[in-house]
Formats: C-alpha cells, sequence, structure tokens
C-alpha cells in the first residue's frame, strides 16, 4: 500500500517551524519504516501536476541539511489518477495553503478508491477567524469542509480539537469522521547541551547580559506578545529581567513591530531574534529563566513542551488546549492580566526555594517522541489500530 503525501507547502517554506517542523518529522520517519512506499508530493501550479519528490534528498536535506530543495523535486509525474484503490493520501502539511484545492481534489481521489486521512492541526481559522488572514480563512474553509465529507480518518493533536469539530460538525448537522488523538513528538527539547561556541557571539552576549523570559514562535495577532512587552514595562524590567522574542514577525504585526523596535530598551533588554537555526533556539531554552506563552488560542503550543523537557519554568495562559498540554506542569496565569502575570514571576522570583521546585519537579513530565509520534500515526494510516479513536 502506497501513501501518498502532498508536502508542497513544505517545500516551499523558508523555514521550518510550527506545521512546516510536524510534516518534516513525520515524513522522514515514515520514509525511514516504509521506504518507497511512502510518496513525496510537490504540485506544480502551471501544469496543474504532481512531481514526486526524491525519498533520499528529502531526508538528506531536512534531516542532515545536505543538498537542495529544487534538485529533491524530481521529473516524474504522478497523475492524479495514479492515487487510487490501495492507496492513502495522507493530508499532512498545511495544505489549505497549496494550490490545488481540496474541494476539487478529494471528491476525485475518494471515486478512485483513495483512502484520505487528514492531520487537523486545529481550527482556528473557523472559530478566531480574527486572528487568521482573510485569503487564509477562506482557503481553511475550504479545506475543512472538504476533508469533513471525503475523510476516512482524521488526525488530532489534543482532544481539544476534537471538541471543537464537534461543536462543528453539530451546528453543520453532519457526522464527523472517526477521530485519533495523537500528541506530538517533543525530541527537539532534549538536544545535547549547546555550547558558546555553537551559536553567534552577539546571542551569547545578549543571553549572558541578564535572566530573560522567552517566547518562541511566529509574531502574529494570537500569540498576543503585546502583553510580555507590557509585563516588561510594569514590573518586570524593576525586577532585573530580559525579554526575548525568538520568531519570525508575521503578519498584521505593523503596529507591534513598530512598537517594539522604538521601544527605548529594544537590543538592551527586549530582543527580537528571527533567523534562528535549532541550535540557536536550543540555546535559548537552555538559559531562558522562564518560557512565557500568552496565546489567545492554540492547536498545541508545542513550545510549552519544549521548555518543560529543558526544564524550564513555563508560564502560560490559562486556556483548554494548554492546560491538556501543560497538565500541573506549568505556571498559569489569566489571559489578557498584565497584574496577574507580573503576580506569577515576582513570586518566583522573591522564593528561589519554590522556583527550584517548580523545576525539580517538570523532570517528572512525560511526552511521546517524534518516533512515538510517527508510528502512531503509521499504524493509523495502515489501519492497525483503534487505540486512539474518540468515540464519537
Amino acid at each position: 500500500m502506497r501513501i501518498y503525501i502532498d508536502v508542497s507547502v513544505l517545500t516551499l517554506a523558508t523555514f521550518v517551524t510550527g506545521i512546516q517542523r510536524v510534516t518534516m518529522e513525520v515524513a522522514t520517519r515514515l520514509i525511514a519504516s516504509r521506504g518507497d512506499d511512502v510518496v513525496l508530493l510537490h504540485y506544480n501550479a502551471k501544469e496543474h501536476i504532481y512531481y514526486r519528490i526524491d525519498n533520499a534528498g528529502f531526508c538528506a536535506y531536512y534531516r542532515h541539511g545536505r543538498g537542495a530543495k529544487n534538485a529533491m523535486i524530481t521529473k516524474q509525474r504522478v497523475e492524479f489518477a495514479q492515487i487510487g484503490q490501495g492507496s492513502v493520501f495522507f493530508d499532512l502539511d498545511a495544505a489549505w495553503m497549496c494550490r490545488v484545492k481540496r474541494s476539487w481534489l478529494l471528491p476525485q481521489l475518494k471515486k478512485q478508491g483513495a483512502r484520505i486521512v487528514a492531520h487537523i492541526y486545529d481550527i482556528i481559522s473557523v472559530t478566531h477567524p480574527q486572528y487568521c488572514l482573510q485569503r487564509g480563512v477562506y482557503n481553511f474553509m475550504d479545506y475543512i469542509g472538504a476533508h469533513l465529507e471525503y475523510a476516512d480518518e482524521i488526525i488530532v493533536n489534543a482532544k481539544a480539537t476534537v471538541e471543537e469539530l464537534e461543536k462543528l460538525t453539530d451546528r453543520l448537522g453532519i457526522p464527523l469522521p472517526p477521530c485519533h488523538v495523537v500528541p506530538l513528538g517533543a525530541d527537539f527539547g532534549k538536544r545535547e547541551i549547546v555550547s558558546d561556541e555553537e551559536v553567534p557571539d552577539e546571542l551569547v552576549r545578549i543571553v549572558k547580559s541578564a535572566p530573560y523570559l522567552l517566547m518562541v514562535g511566529t509574531v502574529e495577532p494570537r500569540k498576543n506578545h503585546k502583553l510580555l512587552l507590557e509585563a516588561y514595562d510594569a514590573r518586570l524590567k524593576a525586577l532585573g529581567y530580559h525579554v526575548i522574542f525568538a520568531g519570525y514577525m508575521g503578519w498584521n504585526m505593523e503596529a507591534f513591530a513598530q512598537r517594539l523596535h522604538r521601544h527605548p530598551d529594544f537590543r538592551t533588554g527586549i530582543f527580537h531574534l528571527e533567523g534562528l537555526n535549532d541550535t540557536a533556539i536550543s540555546y535559548l531554552y537552555q538559559h531562558a529563566k522562564f518560557l512565557v506563552f500568552c496565546s489567545y488560542t492554540e492547536g498545541y503550543g508545542l513550545p510549552v513542551i519544549e521548555a518543560i523537557l529543558r526544564g524550564v519554568p513555563t508560564l502560560a495562559a490559562d486556556i483548554g488546549v494548554l492546560r491538556e498540554v501543560g497538565q500541573e506542569y506549568c505556571v498559569w496565569f489569566e489571559q489578557d492580566r498584565v497584574e496577574d502575570l507580573c503576580e506569577k514571576v515576582s513570586y518566583l522570583h522573591d522564593h528561589p526555594d519554590a522556583y527550584e521546585a517548580q523545576k525539580r519537579k517538570l523532570a517528572q513530565y512525560k511526552t511521546p517522541g517524534w518516533e512515538n509520534c510517527a508510528k502512531r500515526m503509521e499504524d493509523i494510516l495502515f489501519g492497525q489500530t483503534d487505540e486512539d479513536r474518540v468515540k464519537q
């Protein structure tokens, strides 16, 4: 049985974070397990055709940093008609951003006898469209509508996502396809200690200039970076803390970027770092006093897990999915309450024993690694397990 995976969005991306990281981690492990039975696809919009990606080239580039992205795309055409009986079409990537619409593709594949499995990361475009690009919302509606109608199985990473899907399908009056909850891996958080020599001198200088609170992830509206900036001005600066935002500046953040860059402490007490590789991000986790996660809504919140596994006390906004992921291992603050965030930091600052107790507690946290995550997805794709299925 062949597994077809459209990785067009990943191969066009200029960075590998979030969904792109998950796609890379899972796809490379499926290739390691199933070899050429895994067919990676790149969509050519001009020709309206898929081209096969060389598995070895894909793994060399994304696992070992060797080769070039363009070189891994072969000249082997994969006709849509080839994906039929005995095949699985696994929508693992951020496919709503792909130019081949699922409302056109999925019914064709279904008619040809293909089994369709979708990895739904979240439905934030439905529940919180104000935090999403308008064009992205339109594209996601096409994507989610097609999968609710044609998917044979849905994989999610949190029970909270199943609950949101149930609310949506109840409102629409349609059945929800069988769902499996497969938590994401987080081996990234277990990497070896990074030495000063492995990162740029400027990063070492920033990290060692003062204890700091770290936010990791794309700077976008729903992540609520402004809350940490306000907390810095309200009390954190007075306590002697710096703030580091590590992530690309995303859409609709012009006002925040202007406010950030014009802050009198920008580049002395407040830092925005873009384009960091995994080693540099690991270095930031390694030396952080706290990770802060202020999001209004999330699909999973992978940085929370990465920080906990690194032994970094994590301050997180008290929302359902983060409670599910972070459990009792986070210090929770009320969303959008600067005072509450400051009080939590102040308490741990003034009570070193409580801070150290929180760090020791993190050693008890257990989460599946990427190998386990990919294996569970593989079992679902091959119909070998129903242990993760949520009863409808």
